[in-house]
C-alpha cells in the first residue's frame, strides 16, 4: 500500500496507483463535519480544526486542498458574499481611468518585489499545513495563479461589463498589470514544488462563465486575457506542475484554450450546462497525455438532490469516463453546504475506494446521469 502523498503524485503523473485518490477540505456544514468525525456539535465548535481534520480522516481522503474551509459557526451558509448593491458609484469610466494610470513598463509594476519573501511565504504555508494535517497531504490551491479575471470584485458587475464593452483595451491593461505581478510570484513559487516535494498539481483558475456561457465575449477573452494568463502558467509548466482550471458554468467555448495556455486539467464541472468529461478527455493538455480531472461530485444537483445510489452512479460515470480512474481525483465541484445530506458525501468517497483502479465499467456510460432538483 502506498502513502497518501505517493498516491497523489503518481496519479498526477499518470502512473499506476493502488486506488483512485480523493481530496477533501470543501465541506461547510458544521453538523456534517461533526457527524463524520464522530463528535457532537459542541465538541466540534470547541475545536473546529480538530473536527474538520477528523471528518476528512473518516472519509479516508488522500489530500486536503490547501485553500480549505473550516467552518466555525453552525449558521455559515457560504464562503463569500458579493452583491451589486455593494458597488454603487463605480463606473466604466473609473475602470478606464485606473487603466490609464498603470505604467507601461513591467519593471515599474514590480518595483519593490521580493522573490525570497514570496518563497518564504509559501514555505511557511506548507510547513504549517503538513504539521497540522498529520499525514494527509496538502494539495496546492492558489487562485491568484489562474488569472485575475473577476475585476467585478473591485468595480461591481455593471461597471466591469460596461468597461468590457466600451473600453476593452483598458480592461486588458488591468488584466496585464495583475498578470505581471502574479507571474513574478509564480516564478518565485514554482521551484518550491521540487524543493518541498509537493504534489505536482495545483488547483487555480478564475470563473469566466455562468450557466448561459462566457461572461464576456470569447473573442475579448482570447485577445485581452488568455495571452497574459500564459505569463503566469509558464513557470509552473516549465517546472512540471499540472495546473487544474476551476470551471464553473458553461465552459464549452474554452476547454482547449485553457489547455493551450498551460492548464493540464479541469475541476468544478456543472454537468447540467452540457459539460462532458468524456469529451474533455479527448483534448490534449500542456502536460500529460490526457487532461487530469478533479471531479466531480456535483454540488448543484447530485449531492444535494440525489440519493446515495445517484452519487455512486456519478462516481462510476467519472471512473468509466477516465479509463478506470486514470488521472482522476475524486473531489466536490465546489464547497458543499447545508443542503447536502451527509450520507451522499459519504457514499461518494466510499464508492471511489471500492472501484478498482484501471478497470472501466462495461458497457461504459455515455451520458451524464442527470438528477433533476
Amino acid at each position: 500500500m502506498i502513502s497518501h502523498k505517493q498516491r497523489l503524485i503518481r496519479q498526477a503523473l499518470f502512473q499506476d496507483v493502488d486506488s483512485i485518490p480523493s481530496i477533501g477540505g470543501w465541506m461547510l456544514n458544521v453538523d456534517t463535519l461533526a457527524q463524520f468525525a464522530g463528535i457532537t456539535r459542541a465538541d466540534y465548535l470547541a475545536d473546529p480544526f480538530a473536527g474538520f481534520l477528523g471528518a476528512n480522516r473518516a472519509l479516508r481522503v488522500d489530500g486536503i486542498i490547501s485553500g480549505h474551509v473550516v467552518p466555525d459557526k453552525p449558521d455559515v451558509v457560504r464562503t463569500g458574499s458579493h452583491t451589486e448593491a455593494d458597488y454603487s458609484g463605480h463606473s466604466a469610466e473609473e475602470v478606464l481611468a485606473d487603466a490609464e494610470r498603470i505604467p507601461d513598463d513591467p519593471a515599474e509594476l514590480l518595483r519593490g518585489f521580493n522573490a525570497e519573501a514570496v518563497r518564504e511565504e509559501f514555505r511557511g504555508i506548507f510547513a504549517r499545513q503538513r504539521a497540522a494535517f498529520g499525514g494527509i497531504e496538502p494539495v496546492p490551491n492558489f487562485w491568484e495563479f489562474g488569472g485575475p479575471f473577476p475585476l467585478y470584485w473591485k468595480y461591481g458587475y455593471i461597471a466591469f461589463f460596461e468597461a468590457c464593452a466600451l473600453y476593452p483595451e483598458a480592461v486588458g491593461k488591468i488584466w496585464w498589470s495583475k498578470c505581471v505581478v502574479a507571474a513574478a510570484r509564480a516564478k518565485a513559487f514554482a521551484p518550491l514544488f521540487k524543493e518541498l516535494d509537493l504534489v505536482p498539481v495545483m488547483l487555480c483558475g478564475e470563473d469566466l462563465c455562468v450557466n448561459t456561457g462566457p461572461m464576456v465575449s470569447p473573442e475579448m477573452i482570447r485577445r485581452h486575457y488568455f495571452p497574459h494568463v500564459k505569463m503566469i502558467t509558464e513557470p509552473f509548466v516549465d517546472a512540471g506542475v499540472r495546473l487544474i482550471h476551476h470551471c464553473d458554468g458553461d465552459i464549452n467555448p474554452f476547454p482547449q484554450d485553457f489547455l493551450d495556455i498551460g492548464f493540464s486539467g479541469f475541476q468544478g464541472f456543472q454537468y447540467e450546462c452540457g459539460i462532458d468529461v468524456w469529451q474533455l478527455r479527448k483534448l490534449k493538455p500542456a502536460l500529460g497525455e490526457v487532461p487530469l480531472i478533479f471531479g466531480g461530485l456535483s454540488v448543484a444537483r447530485t449531492l444535494p438532490w440525489g440519493t446515495p445510489d445517484d452519487v455512486r452512479r456519478e462516481v462510476d460515470y467519472l471512473v468509466d469516463a477516465t479509463d478506470g480512474g486514470r488521472g482522476l481525483f475524486l473531489f466536490t465541484s465546489n464547497v458543499t453546504g447545508h443542503e447536502v445530506p451527509a450520507a451522499n458525501i459519504a457514499a461518494g468517497y466510499a464508492r471511489v475506494k471500492e472501484r478498482a483502479f484501471g478497470v472501466r465499467g462495461t458497457p461504459p456510460v455515455a451520458a451524464w446521469p442527470v438528477v433533476e432538483p
